[in-house]
Parts: C-alpha cells; structure tokens; sequence
C-alpha cells in the first residue's frame, strides 16, 4: 500500500450483442481534451470496492441496465497530475444495458470535479477500445486485453 494513496474502483462494463463484446465508455463534450473514459472514481471510507465500482458507474453513466460483477482484472499504482498517488482497481461488469448512446448528467460528491457535468455515454466493440481509452489518463486501456479471455 502506498501511504495517503486515494483508492479507486474503474470498471470494463460489456455487455454481449450479436456482433460482439462491446465496451461502455464516456466523453466529456464540454471537455474534448479530456479524452474518453472508463467509469471510475474514489471508494468511500469503509465502503467495498466491488461496491465502489458499481456505485461510480450508476453516478457517471446513469447506466439503468442490470450489473453484474465478473471479476477483477487488474490493480494500478501511479500519481495523478499534481503528483499525489493513488491505486485504481480496475472491475469486469457485465451489463444488459438495452441503450447505445445517450447523455447522462454526472451526480456523485459535490466537491467532485466531474458532478454536474453531462456526459456521453456509448458502447463500442471492444477491439476498438484501446486507441479511444489511449486518449485519457490512467492508462485505462491496460487490461483491456484481459477482457475477452474465457
């Protein structure tokens, strides 16, 4: 454990259609240079990570799809920006979300720098995912090719 790291939950959310995995991502419109994103934020004192995961997608996406977790796939350590380190754990969630784009308002912490702003949200074949989740930070494109093993 790295002293004072923030820990994170990110999560891979696929669901299974008839041409494929696809992968749930977002962007900013009101911030094209932050790039497209995984669902993903901090855990709460106390509160599990599997928890964490799943309660950051329902904030970040609005997702309205059953979730369900598979599995975790891969921890991360590094330093955000202003050098302050942090731990993400990244989740496999299966969903049956029926929509393939849409806009959601992002809720969650008021001091939060996202909260209140609108997001688009879409699913994308999953062998197209690492070169838009390469345009974000994290490295969020690192496990990607966990994914789709059996």
């Amino acid at each position: 454990m790295i002293p004072g790291a923030r820990i994170r939950a990110t999560s891979y959310v696929t669901r299974t259609t008839s041409n494929g995995l696809q992968l749930l991502v977002f962007d900013y419109p009101s911030q094209p240079e932050a790039g497209t994103h995984l669902p993903g934020g901090g855990a709460e004192p106390g509160e599990r990570l599997d928890a964490a995961a799943t309660r950051e997608v329902i904030e970040e996406t609005g997702i309205t799809g059953h979730l369900e977790l598979v599995g975790v796939v891969g921890v991360q350590q590094d330093n955000y920006d202003t050098g302050d380190p942090y731990i993400s754990v990244y989740f496999h969630l299966a969903s049956d979300e029926p929509r393939d784009v849409w806009k959601h308002t992002v809720v969650g912490d008021d001091d939060a720098w996202d909260t209140g702003l609108e997001v688009i949200c879409r699913f994308v074949p999953l062998a197209e995912a690492a070169p838009l989740l390469r345009t974000s930070w994290h490295r969020q494109e690192e496990y990607l090719s966990l994914i789709d093993l059996p």
